[in-house]
């Protein structure tokens, strides 16, 4: 069953790249010469496809709690700008160190399906304690403000599950809203 699995999650990977929906350091963030903290992730169009095959098996957010991600957040939106959805944390992966293999957050955006309400995975979240900002594939992260009560210091999103017009490395998804009760 695994082998199957890996097969349908390579050609999805597949055809989401084939679809036009590569990432690049252009649509967001403008990239980043500088190297601290820097993966060993050659680019970004890297970083999604490692980032879509590792997340694959967290569609179903059932599977995301049995691995110890944790709701830590409502549905978060920024009126005018956009919606990131609920996110839910591994808190044992928060630190300096950044893996596209293992985000350290994964978001999941709340929809009706008829009478009930279903989790969507929409994007990964990467976040890190380092003092400088990491960059991952030439994408550089965003940071916090300084008085933030976050326990990381550095964020970065990948809308790998969710097209984003802001861009696929983009904190905001303007395309999306939280549902009203």
């Amino acid at each position: 069953m695994d082998e199957a699995r890996a097969k349908i999650t390579a050609v999805v990977c597949t055809a989401v790249f084939a679809a036009g929906l590569t990432p690049s350091a252009a649509f967001a963030h403008g990239g980043s010469s500088g190297n601290s903290g820097s993966s060993g992730y050659a680019s970004s169009r890297e970083v999604a496809f490692k980032v879509l095959r590792a997340t694959a098996r967290y569609t179903w957010l059932d599977r995301a709690l049995k691995d110890g991600y944790e709701r830590v957040s409502e549905c978060v939106e920024l009126p005018g700008t956009g919606a990131m959805g609920v996110h839910y944390a591994k808190g044992k992966l928060i630190d300096e160190k950044i893996d596209a293999t293992k985000p350290e957050a994964l978001v999941y955006m709340p929809v009706k399906y008829g009478k009930y309400k279903v989790y969507r995975l929409v994007a990964a979240e990467f976040l890190s304690t380092a003092e400088e900002a990491p960059v991952l594939g030439g994408i550089t992260f965003d940071s916090e403000a300084a008085n933030s009560k976050a326990p990381y210091r550095h964020s970065l999103h990948a809308w790998v599950w969710k097209h984003n017009p802001a861009g696929m490395f983009a904190p905001w998804n303007p395309s999306i809203s939280c549902p009203t009760k």
